[in-house]
């Protein structure tokens, strides 16, 4: 397996994808008419697609070039768990004390299973805490975080897949489990179609419907001397069809999307020019992507955005910013180890 270009796009890549689906929750969470064009401009949904192809790509290049199991898994608890844990914590200590200080909900029944099911991933059995966000249009504390249960099991995933890679062809066992990928997430559409019961579409989000763009991004690490040279043959075609897509569901072409998106992103992060060192001030996409949801709650809690929505918009994306940097720089950046891209990548813009 060819290893791929030290510069690249991904950093500008995922920046992209954090701020659009910052941009997209905006009219939707804060139920101002003025933001409404965004959620038509950004889709959430599709950013959020394009992060498991990016992560696809990624971390199976990661587990191929870790040594020992062991020394996978604690590249990835680092990555991620420290903001994770952090994002957790201010919400259930800080939102009641800020929006509800006069109650007992602190270490009430309700708020320790709001803590430990969002400890653990598992945010959908506590997404809500009584009271918190119940006046917004939305009540969810941090939607966005159903993503990253989905992330640590694809992080799990990807030794089996490796596992099954060693005895049988490559691309059949990526072939087998797409299909089987695909297959669950048509059936559930299907279904939901059919019926017009969400609880179809939502079970479509989770494990395996997800699994397609996972393995569509780390298909192409796999096989990324034959993409990097023929990537006009397939790049071609998936821009075609991703633009005759849209954002609408036909489930006659719908197989081939995974793939056509994976193409398409890879392409920009690896075959397009190098358009500069984004990771030189640390990763903040992952803290945008995390952070976000609550402080536009927030925000939407105060009326900070409705008097003049777009001077609210600016302190808002202001805040969002600031909050990431922090997290990267005090929290996130201290668990990293030397060796991390991104320790390298600030190393490299600094003065010598």
């Amino acid at each position: 397996m060819a290893d791929i270009p030290y510069k690249n796009n991904f950093d500008l890549l995922r920046l992209i994808l954090a701020f659009s689906v910052c941009l997209a929750h905006i009219g939707a969470v804060s139920g101002i008419q003025a933001f409404f064009p965004l959620g038509d401009f950004f889709n959430s949904s599709i950013a959020v697609d394009c992060f498991f192809v990016v992560s696809g790509f990624l971390i199976f290049r990661s587990y191929n070039r870790s040594s020992r199991l062991l020394s996978y898994f604690n590249k990835r608890l680092r990555r991620i768990y420290p903001a994770y844990l952090t994002v957790v914590l201010l919400a259930a200590i800080f939102l009641p004390l800020l929006i509800r200080p006069d109650t007992n909900l602190i270490f009430s029944t309700e708020w320790f299973r709001y803590l430990f099911s969002n400890l653990i991933f598992l945010n959908f059995l506590q997404p809500h805490l009584s009271g918190i966000f119940s006046a917004n249009p939305l009540s969810v504390i941090n939607a966005p975080l159903w993503t990253i249960k989905i992330e640590v099991l694809f992080y799990l995933s990807v030794p089996l897949i490796f596992f099954l890679f060693r005895d049988k062809k490559k691309w059949l066992i990526l072939v087998l489990l797409y299909g089987a990928s695909v297959s669950y997430s048509l059936f559930l559409i299907h279904l939901y179609l059919n019926t017009g019961t969400d609880l179809y579409l939502r079970l479509e989000k989770q494990l395996p419907g997800q699994l397609a763009f996972f393995l569509s991004g780390g298909g192409l690490y796999i096989y990324f001397s034959f993409f990097r040279n023929h990537y006009l043959k397939l790049l071609l075609p998936s821009l075609l069809f991703l633009t005759f897509k849209g954002s609408t569901f036909i489930p006659g072409i719908y197989p081939f999307y995974p793939l056509a998106l994976a193409v398409t992103v890879i392409s920009f992060a690896l075959i397009f020019p190098y358009l500069g060192n984004w990771g030189k001030y640390g990763d903040i996409s992952y803290g945008v992507y995390i952070y976000h949801f609550p402080i536009l709650q927030i925000f939407t809690f105060f009326g900070l955005l409705r008097e003049h929505p777009w001077i609210g918009f600016t302190f808002f994306i202001l805040s969002v910013l600031m909050t990431s940097a922090c997290s990267y720089h005090f929290i996130e950046r201290p668990f990293l180890r030397k060796s991390s891209h991104y320790r390298k990548a600030a190393e490299e813009s600094s003065p010598q």
